[in-house]
């Protein structure tokens, strides 16, 4: 989205005064670390294939765990083809059950096997350093999908995506069945069964409290509620489909509302994303990725989930991947990320493409 705003600048640039207002504010909007601790500053051209880290993270004021780094519940890898022209959402279960090379103090600073959501804040939270937990969590998915290294990173406050809703005014969200939200407040909403605000099925349109609530929501997908089909996935699983469906409904409205034509509108847009993210693109600039992702086709964006299912051992939840068909459609799916085999990939292993949305 920051990107967005940043080509639509350039592509618009009436004046040599015009131009460094726009593009300042773009660059100054953003907060850069070294995320990922390489240091790697790059002023080359933008060559695909890439694959970039992108987290969610939910530390709010007041937060109720009272920590000062939050947790990663959104782990997406966003794969980008070698033509720059096609693109991937692929997110994965936060309680994944994965190897993490340090596991705090509580461990000894050594490795275990945990959920893929500890590896944040289990260094995060001990050093107070936001790029140690990034850092933590690069390297577990470096063990777990084989990709030597991502090529640039951001972190997502909880509520920044949400924050655009406001923006655009509203955003449409589809919903499979009759949803209870847990953090809902919308007292114009009836209860449902367990006592909770009941959205509707079907495509409506939402305002950035309604949408965050849906967005967070993942204790409705079960069989428990009714309409619930496991096209749509059990907790976790279903809440990953529809923060897909929520990004690619995001960027369609921006396309609806003119923002990609209509460069006095490209202002708010990046004033609101851009108290909201930190980023890692290697030294590079926004307008210069920008200007090499101008072709990606949002319409076509592939949404994908690791073949893996819940499981319980020990009395713990977790999600793993099972030996046998599972073990196999995750291990070519991880190679094809270095691969750039993405398509055929998504082809092969349809079940595991969130498909519609």
């Amino acid at each position: 989205m920051v990107g967005l705003g940043a080509l639509l600048m350039v592509m618009s640039l009436g004046t040599v005064v015009y131009a460094r207002t726009l593009l300042n504010a773009v660059e100054d909007s953003i907060e850069n670390r070294d995320l990922l601790g390489d240091g790697e500053m790059d002023d080359g051209d933008i060559e695909g294939p890439l694959n970039l880290l992108v987290l969610g993270n939910d530390h709010r004021e007041n937060n109720k765990d009272g920590d000062k780094v939050g947790r990663t519940d959104t782990i997406l890898i966003m794969h980008i083809n070698k033509n720059l022209d096609s693109a991937a959402l692929l997110s994965f279960p936060r309680d994944l059950l994965v190897d993490v090379p340090n596991c705090g103090p509580n461990y000894n600073w050594q490795s275990c096997q945990t959920k893929l959501n500890d590896a944040y804040p289990s260094t995060a939270e001990p050093s107070g350093r936001i790029e140690d937990g990034v850092q933590n969590l690069a390297a577990s998915l470096t063990n777990l999908t084989g990709l030597p290294r991502f090529n640039g990173a951001a972190m997502v406050k909880f509520d920044g995506f949400a924050d655009l809703v406001d923006v655009f005014g509203s955003v449409e969200l589809c919903l499979p069945f009759d949803m209870e939200v847990v953090h809902s407040k919308n007292e114009d909403l009836p209860l449902g069964p367990n006592g909770r605000r009941l959205y509707p099925k079907g495509c409506n349109e939402y305002s950035k409290n309604d949408a965050l609530g849906i967005v967070r929501e993942r204790y409705a997908y079960g069989p428990e509620t009714p309409g619930w089909t496991e096209e749509w996935g059990i907790s976790d699983f279903g809440r990953q489909r529809m923060q897909q469906h929520f990004i690619k409904q995001l960027l369609k409205r921006a396309q609806q509302e003119g923002y990609m034509s209509d460069p006095t509108k490209v202002g708010p847009l990046i004033e609101e994303i851009g108290k909201n993210i930190m980023l890692d693109i290697g030294g590079r600039t926004v307008t210069n990725y920008a200007v090499a992702l101008r072709n990606v086709d949002i319409g076509s964006m592939l949404t994908l989930k690791v073949p893996s299912e819940p499981a319980d051992i020990n009395g713990t939840s977790y999600v793993v991947t099972q030996p046998g068909e599972q073990e196999a459609a995750a291990a070519e799916l991880y190679e094809a990320l270095q691969n750039d085999t993405i398509d055929q990939w998504a082809a092969k292993y349809p079940q595991w493409v969130n498909a519609g949305d």
